[in-house]
């Protein structure tokens, strides 16, 4: 009976132990293969082909106005009147402010009784004058015939010789006392001395005018440094106007950009605290020397303000195109490494990284140009070139392909 019941538990064993090596067999064929990536570098490309290639530098500057004018009144005295306002549009020609005249009136009047007076004068020589001298070539004319005949007598014995020396004494008395006063009529005859008078004359008439002070230009009243009462005086401006019309911003250039920019050349102009777009803008001279604390080369740029937004004293951003090629070979300037001393170029052919030695040309610092090295339509490596080496295989993940 034991025997029996021993026999049945091997056998139970011998088949667990079976099933248990055929579940494990089982198992161990239905494992997947393990399955073996090739390896490649991932990169980014572009295909070469032209572009317009611009390089720029942007400068600053203030804004000032063309007619940024300083009124000063030509003649010292107390405001009468102010005429205009802060803001207040003007034209060439309007009453900004006036004088009083009380004293430039009198002084004017003064004066043209003072010309007139030496203008009657003046006219009185004149005439005097020309009777003296009329006068005096008849008399000195019957005096030398006085003097011809007593010489005529004296040579034939019939008068004395003291007759002939009073004879010749008189013409000489006569002449002296002509020139004389025709000397002293021609002084006041003369041009110069009704030109002083007339003079001070039109200095008084030019005061009393100017105390009527007037915009010089058209514009518009940015300052106003009187009121009426004060004095009025050469030494500082009465009023200052401005025009919104015509501004420009003077930047300075270093000598190694200078020679690329010329006159007339349109610029973009970008004034922040207006609007972050751009104005246009154009040379309007290039200084030929250099400031000597700064040698920096001076430059002038009229903006245009169209909408009169821009304001004299703000802040300007000038851009100017430096180097300009309008269709030439570029790729991104990133794509260029240096290795061994050598400037180059990945490009990808059949999957693969392949060097190419190129000569470049102008560098805008987003593209540059290429000279020598590609062909149109070369797929270049734009990112990932630090990690390739030649022969590497590559796979495009990005960018413009081929």
């Amino acid at each position: 009976m034991e025997k029996k019941t021993w026999k049945k538990g091997k056998v139970r064993i011998l088949i667990v132990a079976l099933l248990a090596f055929g579940l494990l067999t089982g198992c161990s064929g239905s494992e997947p293969t393990a399955v073996v990536e090739e390896k490649y570098i991932p990169v980014e490309v572009e295909m070469v082909g032209n572009k317009a290639l611009v390089n720029t530098a942007i400068l600053s500057g203030k804004v000032s106005s063309e007619t940024d004018v300083a009124v000063i009144p030509k003649v010292q005295g107390k405001v009468e009147s102010v005429n205009v306002k802060v803001g207040d549009a003007v034209h060439a020609g309007e009453v900004l402010l006036t004088i009083d005249m009380t004293d430039l009136s009198n002084d004017y009047q003064l004066a043209e009784a003072r010309y007139q007076n030496s203008k009657e004068q003046w006219e009185s020589a004149k005439t005097s004058l020309e009777r003296t001298k009329a006068l005096a070539s008849e008399k000195i004319a019957d005096a030398r015939l006085t003097l011809a005949n007593t010489k005529a007598l004296y040579d034939a014995g019939a008068a004395s010789k003291s007759q002939l020396d009073q004879a010749e004494l008189g013409l000489k008395e006569l002449e002296s006392s002509y020139a004389g006063q025709i000397e002293q009529l021609s002084v006041q005859a003369s041009d110069s001395s009704l030109k002083l008078v007339e003079v001070q004359l039109t200095q008084a008439r030019e005061s009393l005018d100017n105390a009527t002070v007037t915009a010089p230009v058209d514009g518009i009243v940015s300052q106003v440094n009187v009121t009426v009462g004060n004095t009025a005086t050469s030494a500082q401006a009465a009023l200052s106007l401005t025009s919104a019309d015509s501004l420009y911003s003077t930047i300075s250039v270093p000598e190694n950009l200078v020679n690329r920019l010329n006159k007339n050349r349109e610029v973009k102009v970008t004034v922040p605290s207006v609007s972050e777009k751009n104005f246009a803008g154009k040379i309007d001279n290039i200084s030929p020397s250099a400031d000597p604390k700064t040698q920096l080369y001076p430059l002038k740029v009229l903006i245009e303000n169209m909408d009169g937004l821009i304001k004299p004293g703000m802040f300007a951003k000038v851009e100017l195109v430096t180097d300009e090629k309008a269709d030439v070979m570029a790729i991104k300037s990133e794509a260029v490494v240096l290795k061994n001393e050598k400037t180059i170029v990945w490009i990808v052919q059949e999957d693969k990284a392949v060097a190419k030695e190129v000569v470049t040309g102008l560098d805008t610092g987003v593209d540059i140009e290429i000279l020598e090295g590609l062909n149109q339509g070369d797929t270049v490596i734009v990112k990932g070139q630090t990690l390739v080496d030649e022969g590497h295989k590559v796979k495009i993940v990005g960018g413009e392909e081929s």
